[in-house]
């Protein structure tokens, strides 16, 4: 066969080609055709490469193609090649450009680089196992690179610890969907994670808590079994070799100036008051961070991230940056005369003090410096990245100052959030990011002009592991939104196809069954919506599905399942489950139970409209038969940064014996009750007249607002006054507090 191919091949491989439908590969190639004839996989394979230097990556890939071999009885001369070359290209090609051949007799990879072999080597595997079955291949060629430089995936490995065995498959993960940057998060609040030999205090002390929390996050229970563990050096630099082997960076993240308790455990000698301090069971946010006006901080500091780096070659070094309280910076001598000596006039300043410092050390050993978008508070280091999470602003920010960016937003990138029906999903952070969502994410923000645009690197899905307890659950969570963000970074934004990328994920996860990743079915999940109905103190029961699959639904469990056909009508308590047929697993049966009361359906009008962001369901969500519970989304609860005056028509004059609404209490969310909440009422909907308010309950989530003996009444109006600014010494102190409502009940 042809083993070495002249670069002519790689732009155009046959005079026949014919576009049609490319073999069902996740993420989509830049450029493909397929030709005439067919491949016959039946012969004994072998691997060649144009330079012994390449002979490692040669032997990897042998290993992982060998069990793609379909069974064939074919007696054959000469095994079947397949030719991997590194080529000097007479135009200059991105990096991980790589250009794929299958002819009639064999396959040829060709690259201008190593890792440009590499990433051509998933598009191989893939091949031939969807050629397994037929025990051939289509003729084919493929001219592939990718669209972004930084296609990330991040894990916490603080929250819960991780072995080095399933870091490693889940780099494999990340490598076979071309993703190349692993953000491996190794110290918090909660653990520190990475052996430092200087300080050996770190691991022995700051590894180690003496509980978690558990449940949802406003009960704030904790249990009292000993959490920890860490990786030696030794594991570090095995679990670096492994990913470098798949062409695969590993940036690690050392937090700071906040997020720092178990360093502080560790060394006290390192906060603001000395301590004691401990490593902390709960999630969340503490007001001790390493103290700013302290030189032997620094020296700690630019000690452990020698040693990081020594193990680490990533040219970017994470320092955290974001959540930094400033508390116990305003009661420090040290810090005020830092910031007095230094001329700094606040403690964001102070902040943008602290990451510049470090990031003069990190230069000078030849590294460059990122961190959450926080470190713009203040003014950003001179040289630093930014990874924007608090939506896209960050990511502006940096591009427009010359900064580059990598996109990491909660909207669209925070995998910790529920991406199917809470009542079917395991507890999450909160939130609703749907495979369907992260799919249409697009990295560079509109905002940017042409010129700025080429300081956005890429983007990133984060995976933090508070409610995450297991290996088989970081998987539930990360697959399939991380194909879908593999496909955003790689593929050019003109061939996105959600419809299409849906089906080739149908294929892919019987592979995935069969690498025994436990990916989540969550798309499959039918959809329950609730709306108005065509008159007052009805509801109108629509069941969706984005997967395209029949609908059949049941009104309780065990009864006989029906072919959904239409939308239905309600006008009293009733439950639904509905599922798809579609679900290559059969997964969870979506359920939703309607309970009604005097207001159920009944016409509402509100003073203001929620936030954007808090808005799905407009306000019929205040009276729509469900009422919002622990497992926290976006399409349960209305919110708003202000007060807000609600009216319900309950259609006639009627005895009123109580009157309640429901507030979410989450002050580590931001999301605080009302101050208070007052009640009047109406015979004509003209003249109001109070009778009572019921003062804040400062329970853990979900409050009810409730007046009892409120009388006769048509109309009934709410006005839920909000406290302003959330109070000093809670996280988000000085900004407006988040106000949360849900279902209005009228007895």
């Amino acid at each position: 066969m042809r083993s070495l191919l002249p670069l002519a091949f790689l732009l155009a491989s046959c005079s026949t080609a014919q576009e049609v439908r490319l073999p069902d590969l996740i993420p989509l190639p830049a450029q493909y055709q397929l030709d005439k004839g067919t491949l016959d996989l039946g012969c004994p394979w072998k691997v060649e490469v144009s330079n012994e230097r390449y002979r490692p990556l040669a032997e990897l890939i042998e290993q992982e193609i060998a069990p793609l071999h379909p069974s064939s009885d074919v007696n054959c001369l000469v095994p079947m090649t397949i030719a991997m070359q590194v080529i000097t290209p007479d135009t200059l090609l991105p990096p991980e450009w790589y250009a794929l051949g299958v002819m009639t007799d064999g396959i040829v990879i060709s690259a201008t680089t190593e890792a440009g072999l590499f990433r051509g080597s998933r598009t191989l595997v893939q091949l031939l196992e969807q050629g397994r079955e037929t025990g051939t291949l289509p003729c084919l060629s493929i001219t592939d690179w990718p669209r972004f430089p930084w296609r990330g995936m991040h894990l916490d490995a603080c929250r819960h610890f991780w072995s080095v065995e399933f870091t490693k498959k889940y780099i494999d993960l990340l490598a076979r969907y071309k993703m190349n940057s692993f953000h491996w998060h190794l110290t918090e609040d909660q653990g520190w994670r990475i052996e430092i030999k200087k300080y050996p205090k770190l691991t022995e002390v700051g590894a180690w808590r003496k509980g978690s929390q558990v449940g949802p996050y406003a009960r704030l229970e904790h249990d009292t079994i000993p959490y920890g563990g860490f990786y030696t050096q030794e594991q570090i630099r095995e679990v670096v070799a492994y990913a470098q082997a798949r062409h695969i960076n590993v940036v690690p993240e050392i937090e700071m100036p906040g997020h720092a308790m178990a360093a502080l455990a560790a060394y006290p000698r390192l906060g603001c008051t000395g301590g004691p301090y401990e490593v902390q069971r709960g999630w969340g946010v503490f007001e001790d961070v390493f103290c700013a006006g302290n030189d032997s901080v620094f020296t700690v500091l630019e000690d452990v991230l020698t040693e990081v780096m020594a193990l680490f070659p990533s040219e970017m070094i994470h320092i955290g940056g974001d959540e930094c309280p400033k508390e116990a910076w305003k009661a420090c001598a040290k810090c005020q005369a830092r910031m007095k000596s230094e001329g700094l006039k606040d403690e964001h300043e102070l902040q943008s003090y602290f990451i510049q410092r470090i990031e003069q050390f990190v230069n000078s050993k030849g590294r460059k410096l990122i961190g959450w978008d926080e470190i713009l508070e203040g003014g950003l280091a001179p040289n630093a990245a930014v990874m924007s999470w608090r939506g896209t602003e960050g990511g502006i920010a940096a591009a427009r100052s010359g900064h580059y960016a990598v996109m990491s937003p909660g909207s669209h990138c925070y995998f910790d959030h529920y991406q199917g029906d809470p009542a079917n999903e395991p507890l999450a952070f909160g939130g609703y990011t749907t495979v369907q969502k992260v799919y249409s994410y697009e990295p560079i923000p509109s905002e940017l002009k042409p010129e700025e645009q080429k300081y956005i690197l890429g983007a990133q899905g984060n995976v933090w592991t508070e409610y995450i307890l297991t290996p088989e659950h970081v998987e539930y969570m990360a697959v399939p939104r991380m194909l879908a963000l593999a496909e955003v970074l790689w593929t050019p934004k003109e061939k996105r196809d959600e419809a299409d990328f849906l089906r080739r994920l149908t294929v892919e996860f019987s592979m995935l069954q069969e690498m025994k990743v436990n990916s989540s079915h969550s798309l499959y999940q039918a959809t329950i919506l609730s709306t108005q109905g065509p008159t007052p103190g009805v509801i109108k029961v629509s069941i969706l599905t984005s997967s395209g699959g029949k609908i059949v639904t049941r009104p309780w469990e065990g009864s006989p399942w029906l072919a959904y056909v239409h939308p239905f009508l309600i006008d009293g308590d009733y439950r639904v489950e509905a599922r798809t047929e579609n679900d290559p697993a059969l997964g969870p049966v979506s359920a939703r139970s309607f309970h009604f009361n005097k207001a159920t359906a009944r016409p509402i009008t509100i003073s203001i409209p929620p936030n954007e962001r808090y808005n799905e369901g407009g306000a019929f969500t205040l009276v729509d038969g469900i009422t919002a519970q622990e497992k926290r989304v976006s399409t349960e609860w209305l919110g708003w940064k202000e007060g807000v005056t609600i009216t319900v028509d309950l259609g006639s004059v009627q005895d009123v014996r109580t009157v309640s609404i429901g507030a979410l209490n989450e002050t580590h969310s931001w999301i605080h009750l009302p101050e208070r909440v007052d009640f009047s009422t109406s015979t004509d909907g003209k003249t109001f007249v109070p009778v009572g308010s019921s003062e804040v309950n400062a329970g853990p989530g979900r409050n009810a607002f409730s007046l009892g003996k409120v009388g006769k009444a048509r109309y009934l109006r709410i006005t839920v006054k909000h406290i302003g600014k959330i109070p000093e010494g809670l996280p988000g102190a000085g900004n407006p507090a988040w106000l949360f409502l849900d279902e209005i009940e009228v007895r």
